[in-house]
């Protein structure tokens, strides 16, 4: 074949030359490519299909809400948390210590990379995508098809068990925090309950919103019987009678002036310390009104942690497959056939021109 005279046609016709050869070739390659194919083991894959649900499941419904919109199917977000956890170091060490999977893949757990080569291995046969309907699509490949089955679903049983536990734990920060927040503000409450009861026993204080009522109607009622005793004190001083009937009611009328001053003096002291007192006590009762309703919550909180809920919604479980995923040998032998066919055409042809150069030169 000329270089000047190149075309396909003498191409094509060279190649036709060459047939016998080429014919073998691809044979041997097909054959040997047939051959081993035979020896690779069969593997079988089982899928699982589920959607995240939304946290909104996990949390106590608030006072007064009974009627608030609780989503059942969680957004992307929920389902990016999931396909985390599929893909997390706690999953892939949970399926090789349930499953045995150094003695089932034959790798020497004594070896120092012993760890990672079992991970990878299962990493090869492990496979997590998001569909486009928002589910997560989980499928593991095994040579034991049973095994692949039980795997599959244990991951998912797994994943949904992880992120259950991260809701939990979150949960019980939160109560941890409502308690701590709680015995604190208690705390406050009673020094102020403490404060108040202190203050109202030091100024003679005990019901403020009736007190400067009867503060009012003993100072009144003082002061009538002052103004009467002392017109009898000057009614009889005038008659001159005897200096042990006036000593009498000027006793009386000095009793009267000394029991008005007290009164007195005391409603000073209560109209100056009632105001402080009854701020006091209104933050004591707004406080214990917030103390109820974090108990309230506390207890919602509690109820919460206790109680189960669902972290996905399964579509589909992992079934036994019948049929093998891989390999597919019909398609490796035509690859290896058609690649061979190729690559031989290719080197006679390079070959026919490389002598050709050297021919004209």
């Amino acid at each position: 074949m000329k270089q000047s005279e190149y075309s396909l046609v003498d191409t094509w016709r060279f190649l036709l030359t060459k047939r016998k050869s080429i014919f073998i070739v691809v044979g041997l390659v097909v054959l040997t490519t047939a051959v081993v194919s035979l020896f690779m083991p069969n593997y079988y894959k089982s899928d699982t299909i589920f959607y995240a649900a939304s946290p909104d499941l996990a949390e106590p419904i608030p006072i007064g809400g009974q009627d608030k919109n609780i989503r059942i199917y969680g957004d992307d977000s929920d389902l990016d948390r999931l396909f985390t956890i599929a893909l997390s170091y706690e999953l892939s060490q949970f399926l090789i210590d349930s499953f045995d999977l150094y003695s089932h893949y034959g790798i020497d757990s004594t070896n120092a990379k012993a760890g990672f080569k079992v991970r990878e291995r299962l990493k090869k046969n492990f496979q997590t995508i998001k569909t486009k309907y928002r589910a997560l699509h989980l499928s593991i490949e095994d040579t034991d098809p049973h095994k692949a089955a039980n795997m599959v679903n244990a991951a998912r049983n797994k994943i949904e068990e992880i992120s259950q536990k991260i809701v939990k734990e979150s949960q019980q920060k939160l109560m941890n925090n409502y308690e701590a927040n709680l015995l604190k503000k208690q705390i406050q409450n009673d020094t102020l309950a403490s404060r108040v009861n202190r203050n109202k026993t030091k100024y003679n204080i005990f019901e403020i919103s009736s007190q400067s009522e009867i503060y009012t109607s003993l100072i009144t009622r003082a002061e009538a019987e002052l103004q009467s005793e002392r017109g009898k004190l000057e009614y009889f001083s005038s008659r001159k009678l005897s200096r042990d009937s006036i000593n009498k009611y000027a006793s009386v009328v000095m009793g009267l002036e000394n029991k008005l001053t007290k009164l007195r003096s005391e409603m000073i002291v209560f109209n100056a310390n009632v105001s402080p007192i009854r701020q006091m006590e209104q933050e004591f009762f707004r406080n214990l009104d917030q103390i109820n309703m974090d108990k309230e919550r506390f207890k919602q909180l509690s109820a919460a942690v206790e109680a189960p809920f669902t972290a996905l919604h399964l579509v589909e479980s992992g079934q036994v497959p019948v049929q093998k995923s891989r390999p597919k040998r019909s398609v490796w032998v035509i690859l290896a056939g058609f690649i061979s066919l190729v690559s031989f055409s290719l080197f006679l042809i390079l070959q026919e021109m490389y002598k050709d150069d050297r021919t004209g030169a």
